[in-house]
């Protein structure tokens, strides 16, 4: 945490964007990769997903879109995966990848899910690290868009911002229904938590209130450290490689998604940036950040983030056990 600290405050010390977010994962990423072993503290993704849901909550729009919109913008996020998958997939195959392999690095999100997965594999490590790789790409290249002012960013409002006390308490409560809803097997259950909490709180109290400063600055120095800490100490070569491949799979899957996105936001009059970070291929946490501090809709985000983790899920699974089963056919002939 003191490299993540270290990066993070001296991005926002040099005015770049997604500063605490990119500074720690790029120092704590660098020194992972000279060898020094870096860790964060237990659970810091649930608490990032609880600081993020609670500031969705707190700032939730009443306004749902229609249903028809609804429906048009999840069928192009159907589409844009139904291109994503064999677009990808097919270019890691060329590669020499195995079908098992090309079929989890090519998911366009859901990483934990593909890494628990992917540890079934004989060599689980460049899964893991391609979809590392493709994770901070994505980051950076936003990062570097809003930088060169293409997209604007807001001021995140502070002048009602609540206590430390009460964001502490509201916390706390979303700890303990996150969990909760763990038990019934929801995804990103800590993330439904806050919003739940967040949206319950702000309609009760008036609207455009924040947690306290210091938390969303917090939350995304874990989640830069969580992504530093995924990169392995490799040979030059290799790591030269998955960089590469990590490249291509970011800029494949990034192209698909903003095609698609264009042509829903063209067709619902919605921002192109907005329905690109909902259609982005991964980055949950981070998209619900970008979202906060250029003043899109972050509750739209997380809709079709979820959706897509659902499905992602359930289809890698069930693909796993069926190129398991496929496998186990000719050693039981034998």
């Amino acid at each position: 945490m003191l490299l993540a600290g270290a990066g993070g405050g001296a991005a926002h010390w040099l005015g770049f964007p997604s500063d605490w977010l990119v500074g720690a994962m790029v120092l704590v990423a660098f020194c992972s990769m000279r060898g020094l072993a870096t860790r964060v503290p237990p659970h810091s993704l649930e608490l990032v997903q609880l600081v993020l849901g609670l500031s969705v909550g707190l700032r939730v729009s009443t306004e749902l879109p229609a249903g028809s919109s609804l429906l048009i913008s999840l069928g192009g996020l159907l589409l844009c995966l139904a291109t994503q998958l064999p677009l990808v997939q097919g270019l890691l195959r060329r590669l020499g990848w195995s079908r098992e392999e090309a079929m989890l690095a090519a998911s366009p999100g859901a990483l934990s899910v593909m890494a628990a997965l992917a540890s079934e594999l004989d060599n689980p490590l460049r899964v893991v690290l391609s979809q590392t790789v493709r994770v901070m790409l994505l980051i950076s290249g936003v990062t570097l868009v809003l930088w060169l002012g293409w997209v604007n960013q807001v001021p995140l409002p502070g002048e009602q911002a609540l206590s430390h006390g009460l964001s502490l308490l509201l916390l706390a409560v979303a700890l303990v229904l996150g969990r909760g809803l763990r038990r019934l097997r929801l995804p990103v259950s800590p993330l439904l938590g806050g919003m739940l909490v967040g949206g319950v709180f702000a309609g009760q109290h008036p609207q455009g209130m924040v947690l306290a400063g210091w938390m969303l600055p917090l939350s995304m120095l874990l989640l830069g450290a969580l992504l530093g800490c995924r990169i392995r100490p490799l040979p030059p070569r290799e790591l030269v490689g998955l960089l590469g491949i990590g490249l291509v799979i970011c800029l494949a899957s990034s192209l698909v998604s903003l095609l698609w996105a264009a042509l829903v936001a063209w067709q619902l009059d919605l921002s192109v940036f907005q329905v690109w970070l909902a259609y982005a291929p991964g980055g949950l946490e981070a998209m619900i950040y970008l979202a906060l501090v250029t003043g899109e809709e972050p509750s739209w985000v997380i809709f079709h983030h979820v959706v897509r983790i659902v499905l992602l899920s359930l289809g890698g699974g069930w693909l796993m056990q069926r190129y398991q089963a496929r496998a186990a056919e000719p050693e039981k002939g034998d």
